[in-house]
């Protein structure tokens, strides 16, 4: 079996992964980033549609929620662009 081993800074400048990392203690943050870098993968597929992207019920249709969350995901897909 072939890998491929990535060495990872995460710093404030990327405050949803810092934060989201800050708390797990230091051996499991891989296999956190692993998870995170899966989900990304399947969002940038279509494979997933994150719940703060659904229409809320009090939302006229056609209206998403705005926020982190939809940032980060249209800059994910963004990059599967260029696939």
């Amino acid at each position: 079996m072939s890998s491929i081993r990535v060495v990872l800074t995460v710093t404030p400048a990327s405050p949803e992964l810092f934060a989201g990392l800050k708390d797990v203690p230091a051996r499991l943050r891989a296999e956190r980033v692993r998870t995170l870098a899966t989900l990304g993968l399947a969002a940038v597929s279509g494979g997933i549609i994150p719940a703060t992207a659904a229409t809320p019920p009090h939302a006229p249709a056609g209206r998403q929620s705005h926020g982190a969350p939809n940032r980060a995901l249209s800059f994910a897909k963004s990059l599967g662009d260029g696939v």
